[in-house]
């Protein structure tokens, strides 16, 4: 935990109260404290999250957090966790809106506990929520004062008036201060709220400084109810009723407040997060065009594509370009993840221009997708050449038949291997390198019109992910490898005079890996009838 010292609350702009929180620190589990300077209301909220009820409770009685309301206009509040969490479970609009990490001062970073910033269309749901608890509850207190009046049942009708006047004023308090006041008297409660909402004053009569004519109405009342006499004051309950439904309008109004601050306050945060995301975006965009044009004659960049998945995200290049080899675009990959620090991921593909023209008739639609104006981020010369397009085009699969039969063979061979008594893989990884390699281009191939080149395993598998996400589902069985994935593979796309250290464990889960891509192609080409017009399902 940090040393007291060592605090400073710049937020605060308060000497006075930074000290105090500075021993708070050192003689209490502070959790978090969060600070709201607020314009909308005579008083700024400094809230507490301490992690026990009993200090919550003790804290919340010192002398000094009244002398702060009083003499900083500071209304401290102290919040247990247990508390803090279910507020946040229930969508409590208050401690939505002041309990931001935006608005942080101090978090213990042994009990890293922020809450968790939610997206307005997340937060709408359980806000719409918790008001409609407001809403149903108190349309329950009203009608049961209107069946009262309709029997005649005088005392009753004020005693659950006084019921509902208090419901109105628990919400305006947990809503303005994040606490209600159920301990105190109606006269102190309504003279707390005055100082959040002066406008309330309008609607009590006071018999003296403190006190109001309403609340020993409702004390009559009782008493009337306990000793069985009646108070018949029939004239009194539209006043009554017009007093409460004033207050039922000030919850609501204080409900449409926060829920267009919470609002603000979400797109705010989305716009800065939004900038953040360009802005680094943008830094990633010029240390990859530079890499890339220190390495290879470059006439255009297309970043066609861009996946984030868990912590990492991928870039989709395309470069039209002169004597950009495999190996050169492998080593560019390589270069960026590393200035990355493994961060990021890329994948780079490239042609050069009369390359794609000349294949167009079989690549159009993959081609088509990518080269254009809104993905361009680099062009060496305003006058490139327009590509010259088939109108119209008619996309078809050219020598699918052998793509997927060299797949498929390719799976068969392994099961072979796989499947031998003697437990004799030799050659397997060989095997099994060659199949991946094989249902990648072909899978791509099938999905997009696009045969890629020989590129490294994890830019084919990255392709795929490219070409359909859902193809992403066999992801785990790739992150639980026996060893690091890709890097197995190509090494093993060359051939070496080895002997085998493959078992029964690691070839088994080659074959799991083997079996659920050829399906997924046999469904996808055989099962889909793409070589219907080739051969006969039968002779396959």
């Amino acid at each position: 935990m940090k040393a007291s010292k060592k605090l400073v609350f710049t937020k605060l702009d308060n000497e006075y109260v930074e000290n105090i929180l500075r021993q708070l620190v050192n003689q209490h589990i502070i959790i978090q404290m969060f600070f709201t300077r607020d314009i909308h209301s005579l008083f700024s909220h400094l809230i507490i999250h301490i992690e026990k009820n009993s200090d919550a409770q003790e804290l919340q009685q010192r002398r000094w957090v009244k002398k702060v309301r009083i003499r900083y206009q500071i209304d401290v509040y102290f919040i247990d966790s247990v508390k803090f969490h279910h507020e946040f479970s229930l969508g409590h609009p208050f401690f939505e809106f002041y309990c931001q990490p935006s608005v942080v001062i101090y978090q213990n970073e042994e009990l890293r506990d922020l809450p968790i910033t939610r997206e307005w269309k997340q937060y709408k749901k359980k806000l719409n929520a918790f008001q409609e608890r407001f809403y149903h509850d108190h349309d329950l207190h009203h009608s049961q004062v209107q069946n009262l009046i309709s029997e005649g049942s005088s005392n009753s009708v004020f005693t659950s008036y006084a019921r509902l006047i208090k419901y109105d004023l628990e919400y305006l308090e947990e809503l303005y201060s994040g606490n209600n006041l159920n301990s105190l008297g109606l006269d102190e409660r309504i003279n707390n709220m005055i100082e959040y909402i002066p406008e309330i004053q309008k609607y009590f009569v006071k018999n003296s400084h403190s006190k109001y004519y309403l609340t020993d109405l409702f004390v009559k009342a009782k008493e009337a109810t306990a000793d069985d006499d009646a108070i018949y004051k029939n004239e009194m309950y539209e006043a009554v009723g017009i007093t409460e439904q004033s207050l039922y309008h000030l919850v609501e109004r204080r409900f449409d407040e926060l829920r267009k601050l919470i609002k603000k306050e979400s797109s705010q945060v989305q716009k800065v997060r939004d900038q953040i995301d360009e802005k680094e975006k943008d830094t990633i965009l010029d240390i990859a065009i530079e890499t890339i044009l220190n390495s290879a004659e470059v006439e255009q960049i297309y970043l066609y594509h861009q996946m984030t998945y868990g912590e990492k995200t991928t870039y989709y290049f395309m470069l039209i370009a002169t004597g950009a080899s495999n190996e050169k675009l492998s080593l560019i990959s390589q270069s960026l993840r590393s200035k990355m620090n493994g961060k990021y991921d890329f994948v780079l593909l490239s042609h050069n221009r009369c390359w794609v023209q000349n294949n167009l008739y079989q690549n159009q639609s993959f081609f088509t997708n990518i080269i254009q104006k809104k993905y361009l981020v680099y062009s060496s010369s305003p006058y490139h050449p327009e590509f010259h397009l088939e109108v119209p085009h008619y996309p078809y699969h050219a020598d699918l038949y052998f793509h997927y039969i060299s797949t498929r063979d390719s799976a068969f061979q392994f099961f072979e291997i796989f499947n031998n008594s003697k437990e004799n893989y030799q050659g397997l990884e060989y095997l099994f390198s060659l199949f991946f390699l094989s249902f990648c281009r072909t899978y791509i191939f099938v999905k997009t019109y696009y045969l890629p080149n020989y590129l490294s395993s994890q830019s084919l598998w990255l392709l795929c992910l490219y070409a359909d996400s859902d193809i992403r589902k066999y992801q785990y069985l790739i992150e639980h490898f026996w060893t690091d994935f890709f890097p197995y593979l190509d090494r093993n796309m060359a051939i070496h005079h080895k002997l085998s250290k493959l078992d029964i464990e690691k070839v088994t889960q080659m074959n799991v890996i083997v079996e659920k891509l050829m399906y997924e192609l046999h469904n996808l080409v055989i099962e889909g009838r793409l070589l219907s017009d080739f051969e006969n399902e039968k002779n396959l």
